[in-house]
């Protein structure tokens, strides 16, 4: 992966000045620096493109040969434009849609996009940060190929399997504070190094708040998720790695699993505490209002546990994993690393990540 073509559709030429409130402050000009920029930090280089004609996008699409993957905003054409569809289906270099708002949260007609199931991924609702999180995920495909499985009848019912060596698995859970705008694309740093160090992993979504999730269905989809993900990872049974939310959820879901072990990093578990987000704080009101998974209403999981969190997390205090490890008792052990934050963890790099992959290596 060396070169990335980003397009972007009508009216986002009038970033900065249409809707702010919606689709933020900066200017097209603005965010094509930016891209540019978070692509020179991958190794990328990124040719930017912006048109207000269906045929001119579609022209762009059609003459991406020189490039390794598409970044596509197509503004409202992503709800009618079949043409668009075609060209994106027709291409074999990955294309990644990405909105800047939330599209699943507004007017019913946003809510469909004619490019779903033709491109590699689909990322909204992050602002500006939604075209780096494309560019990341562009580079960790290339990386290391998977395969996804489905494992319902929702969209969201899948998990990404990327095959190794190894004799035990890893399921991913990501974070993202229960809201859909947040997916597995997350974890997928994660993913990539575990499989370079020869775990083979399946990175799981789920129904989250806005795509029918709520405190049932979604650590039911978890559930399921690690049992679908158990039958194809290798025989012996996996250890299940959780970010944020996605913490709360494997430890929500582990008692009713067969684990070799359990990792909760920056995990939050009481999101009405002090210190924590306060968008976390009313997603998880909104997501267990009767609070049936507080750590006082759960199983203790038949398996070690690792609870790892940064001493500088300023989304969700490291309090939280010390409460939590207090109450697991014997079978967990907490690590505090200094001078990391929350999503700094989702880095290979970091102490925190450093920390589970010892841990890993420890329990084989």
């Amino acid at each position: 992966m060396r070169r990335v073509l980003c397009l972007n559709g009508p009216n986002l030429d009038l970033l900065g000045r249409r809707e702010p409130g919606v689709y933020g402050s900066l200017s097209l000009a603005e965010l094509e620096e930016r891209v540019r920029g978070w692509g020179g930090d991958l190794g990328l280089e990124v040719d930017c493109f912006q048109t207000n004609g269906e045929r001119e996008l579609i022209e762009a699409v059609h003459g991406s040969a020189s490039h390794d993957g598409i970044i596509v905003n197509p503004g409202a054409l992503t709800h009618t434009s079949f043409a668009l569809r075609d060209a994106v289906a027709a291409v074999d270099i990955p294309v990644v849609e990405v909105h800047l708002s939330n599209v699943r949260q507004r007017d019913r007609w946003r809510r469909r996009s004619v490019l779903a199931g033709v491109a590699a991924a689909t990322i909204f609702g992050r602002g500006a940060g939604g075209y780096r999180a494309a560019l990341r995920h562009l580079v960790d495909r290339a990386a290391c190929p998977f395969e996804s499985h489905r494992y319902g009848p929702h969209p969201d019912q899948v998990f990404d399997l990327r095959a190794a060596s190894g004799s035990r698995g890893g399921v991913l859970i990501h974070g993202g504070f229960w809201l859909d705008e947040w997916g597995r694309d997350t974890t997928e740093p994660w993913a990539v190094d575990l499989c370079r160090r020869g775990l083979p992993t399946a990175n799981l979504e789920y129904r989250r708040l806005g795509s029918g999730g709520g405190v049932v269905p979604t650590v039911a989809d978890v559930v399921e998720g690690v049992r679908a993900a158990s039958g194809v990872l290798p025989e012996a049974p996996p250890v299940v790695i959780g970010h944020s939310a996605g913490a709360h959820l494997a430890l929500a879901a582990a008692s009713q699993a067969n684990l070799a072990g359990l990792v909760l990093v920056s995990g939050v578990y009481d999101p009405g505490a002090p210190g924590v987000d306060r968008t976390g704080a009313a997603a998880g009101q909104r997501f267990d209002p009767d609070g049936s998974t507080r750590l006082d209403q759960l199983v203790t999981p038949d398996c070690p546990v690792l609870l790892v969190h940064g001493a500088a997390d300023r989304v969700v205090p490291p309090d939280q994993s010390q409460t939590a490890a207090e109450a697991l008792g014997a079978a967990a052990e907490l690590v505090v690393c200094p001078e990391v934050g929350h999503f700094d963890a989702l880095d290979p790099a970091s102490e925190v990540w450093q920390s589970v992959v010892e841990w890993l290596r420890r329990l084989d």
